[in-house]
């Protein structure tokens, strides 16, 4: 009986360890956070594998290396004591790559454009990953407010609580987004089958420090579903117009962006193609990078 008993212990604890292992092979990673859709449609909807993703992680340090390219840079990603939402912080690998391949705009190290980049990322990268508003610092704690296509003006801890999603897609109407009955789990749940990343890019930057005026661009390949329509593995953009009002520290202040919300939804749920929206655009006009690989 003792045998029995121990054998049982045993064959119980492997399948739990087996269990364990799955679970980590097939959950998402910190570079999956928010977007989970597959790299490429594949019919199955589901992230990218564990496997996929290191191997994303060797083509971004071979391009890195071949191509002389470097990341962005997301400053304050290793404080101590940060109250992190997913445990830890997150990993932009698959972000970072598909952004040095898909960008339209290579800005030079130390310019205006790059260092807006950078700045914007960091903070949205605080916003998204870090639980505590008190531990941003690329905003100013007492002046941040941030407002979407002329909607509600948020405050820091305002912003914080409902998320980038509702504080961007405020204006739109209620048949769109309606940001009042939506949290900031429901915001992110909406998009997170979508796509498997989001990069974001500063195309121009018009004027500098107090006030900066910058047009940007913001996109993903649409391998994913949104609100049950299935993506074919389509280019989905957005473009706007912003201003961001920064204090001597280069902390977000005061922040207004501009862009067309409901063309962007229209796509995600199958109502317009690519090639009916942004005709005011042309994005795929130049590929910095494509251009890099054909003079090899």
């Amino acid at each position: 009986f003792l045998s029995e008993s121990l054998r049982i212990a045993r064959d119980t604890s492997m399948a739990l360890e087996q269990t364990k292992e799955e679970r980590k092979l097939t959950s998402p990673s910190l570079a999956q956070t928010h977007m989970q859709g597959p790299l490429a449609v594949n019919g199955s909807g589901k992230a990218l594998t564990r496997a996929e993703l290191e191997e994303v992680k060797k083509d971004l340090e071979k391009i890195k290396a071949e191509f002389g390219l470097e990341e962005p840079v997301r400053s304050f990603m290793g404080e101590e004591d940060t109250s992190w939402i997913f445990g830890g912080p997150p990993d932009y690998s698959l972000t970072n790559y598909l952004y040095l391949k898909e960008r339209t705009h290579v800005h030079k190290p130390g310019s205006l454009e790059q260092i807006v980049e950078n700045l914007v990322k960091t903070w949205e990268m605080e916003r998204s990953h870090k639980a505590d508003c008190r531990q941003h610092q690329s905003v100013d704690q007492e002046r941040f407010a941030i407002s979407a296509n002329g909607g509600k003006v948020f405050n820091n801890s305002e912003a914080n609580k409902v998320g980038n999603y509702n504080v961007l897609l405020n204006a739109c109407p209620a048949d769109l987004w309606d940001s009042e009955k939506s949290t900031w789990e429901d915001s992110h749940h909406k998009f997170r089958e979508a796509f498997a990343a989001f990069p974001w890019e500063v195309l121009q930057v018009y004027s500098g420090p107090p006030k900066v005026a910058f047009t940007w661009r913001h996109w993903g390949t649409f391998t994913g579903t949104y609100e049950e329509n299935k993506g074919k593995g389509e280019k989905v953009e957005m473009f706007g117009f912003g201003t961001a009002v920064v204090n001597d520290k280069l902390q977000l202040c005061d922040v207004e962006i501009f862009y067309n919300a409901e063309e962007f939804i229209s796509v995600l749920r199958g109502q317009k193609t690519v090639d009916e929206v942004n005709a005011d655009w042309n994005s795929g006009a130049t590929c910095p990078f494509a251009a890099m690989v054909a003079k090899k």
